[in-house]
């Protein structure tokens, strides 16, 4: 899946449609189209990881070259990783502070052939249009309707 993202400027302000580009954009990142990185994360960007992800530890926190490095290694140690949003779920934006919240799904094979499936909340600091911090929350449920 490719996402092409139009980052917003000072003088366009977030929106619902550029917001649901931009978690469109995160959701295709963390799928692997690691071209999405100088698109749609804003220099200094930050991913902060609430709880244990796994491979990251308690409390991690990431930047941008962190993540691009992580992001291919997590797929290739899990069978079948694919992230999505919740059908019909949109994104929560609150367009003058610039913040933006997501629920998600990950889904994998395990080693014996079952899907796990996780979920979680990402919330989003947005700055010039770019994504600038992730607080990530990961879940062991997942999320039901």
């Amino acid at each position: 899946m490719s996402v092409t993202t139009s980052p917003t400027t000072d003088s366009a302000p977030l929106t619902r449609e550029s917001g649901t580009r931009l978690v469109e954009g995160w959701t295709a990142l963390w799928n692997g189209d690691i071209a999405l990185t100088e698109q749609i994360l804003a220099p200094g960007f930050r991913l902060h990881f609430a709880d244990d992800f796994d491979g990251t530890g308690s409390a991690k926190s990431f930047g941008q070259d962190e993540l691009t490095a992580f992001i291919p290694a997590n797929s290739h140690a899990l069978t079948g990783l694919a992230w999505r949003s919740p059908p019909t779920q949109r994104p929560l934006i609150d367009a003058e502070r610039g913040e933006m919240a997501c629920r998600w799904i990950e889904s994998h094979a395990d080693g014996g052939g079952d899907v796990v499936v996780k979920s979680g909340i990402d919330m989003f600091a947005v700055t010039d249009g770019r994504i600038s911090a992730v607080w990530s929350l990961t879940g062991n449920r997942r999320f039901v309707a």
